[in-house]
């Protein structure tokens, strides 16, 4: 962090990407690249920023976009998807340790408890009846089970085709593998893995920041105009109404850059959101003023750094102190 302060023109905040606090568990009947520390892991390294960094949140990013000064070395610490392990593992290591974080939520799986959808595919390849299913939707395709390389297969093609009906693809997914599906089962699982709204609303007591991440996690560029209004305006305003106070940010399902495509970024700004947060890897370097107007800092294009269980502290520590080092994630939800 020394190395940073010695050149404090432009100020560099370095923003963590998180979505799930486990500990590795062959047993683990759900996504198991979806975990980026463990608990102890994660303690070590809320107690690292703690120590050399500068905690800030939504506020404060915002302000220095206009123009406010920051704070020396700052940081912020993200999560994206929604998942329980936030309220139940993460918080409290938060708390402990004098941390923020910014909590950016999937609103649709909150209100109708059901399973992220790449968490259901998931469940349906590790507990399948049949050895390959055959799909017919949108296209002609054959998945082995027990291929390592199917999960994904199916993410990417949820993640690029336009327009697609997810449900029914999973819901012919499920068949084709012999996997008994139910509202009842979805609710269960929904209920172990994702949080309740009286849980995010604690994460907002706690002094968190909350914020969108739109309703459905779906691929901004693969919806129609209709569907993205529903989207991006809808989550927000569900948000709103669960919290009491304004929603300013959505992160990009996927982490996508999407501020080079105009139809999405006209989407992103009607929509009301003031920043969009991105996976590209990477600090955000923010001039301060009058340079900004020079060299200004795209508000709607902010990076992020990627963590990962595998991660060493040393690189954790590495990549924070010299962002140019940063590591690239595996997984992009």
């Amino acid at each position: 962090m020394h190395v940073r302060k010695l050149a404090p023109v432009p100020s560099t905040v370095s923003i963590l990407t998180y979505h799930h606090i486990a500990a590795h568990d062959t047993a683990y009947p759900y996504d198991p690249g979806v975990a980026d520390a463990s608990p102890a892991q994660f303690r070590r390294q809320m107690e690292m920023l703690a120590r050399y960094g500068t905690p800030i949140g939504i506020d404060e990013l915002a302000r220095a976009l206009e123009g406010a000064p920051l704070p020396k070395n700052p940081v912020m610490v993200t999560f994206d998807d929604g998942y329980r392990s936030c309220h139940d593992v993460a918080l409290p290591i938060l708390r402990a340790v004098g941390m923020r974080a910014a909590f950016f939520v999937a609103t649709g799986y909150l209100n109708e408890r059901k399973m992220y959808w790449w968490e259901r595919i998931a469940l349906a390849l590790s507990s399948a009846r049949k050895a390959i299913a055959k799909l017919t939707y949108p296209r002609p395709l054959e998945i082995e089970a027990r291929n390592p390389k199917s999960h994904r297969v199916l993410t990417d093609l949820i993640k690029n085709t336009p327009q697609l009906d997810v449900p029914r693809f999973l819901d012919e997914l499920c068949a084709g593998l012999g996997v008994d599906w139910s509202p009842e089962v979805e609710a269960m699982h929904a209920d172990n893995l994702i949080m309740s709204w009286d849980q995010v609303r604690a994460l907002s007591r706690a002094g968190m920041d909350v914020e969108s991440h739109t309703r459905w996690h779906r691929v901004l560029k693969t919806l129609t105009d209709a569907e993205l209004r529903e989207e991006l305006a809808g989550s927000k305003a569900e948000l709103e109404t669960q919290l009491g106070r304004p929603v300013r940010a959505v992160a990009y399902p996927v982490g996508r850059r999407i501020a080079h495509v105009s139809r999405l970024r006209d989407a992103v700004v009607a929509a009301g959101y003031k920043l969009g947060v991105t996976n590209a890897s990477g600090a955000t370097r923010i001039w301060p003023t009058p340079l900004a107007g020079m060299i200004p800092t795209d508000r709607f294009d902010i990076c992020r750094l990627s963590t990962d269980r595998s991660m060493s502290d040393a690189m954790y520590f590495m990549q924070i102190a010299v962002p140019r080092l940063a590591y690239i994630g595996r997984h992009d939800l």
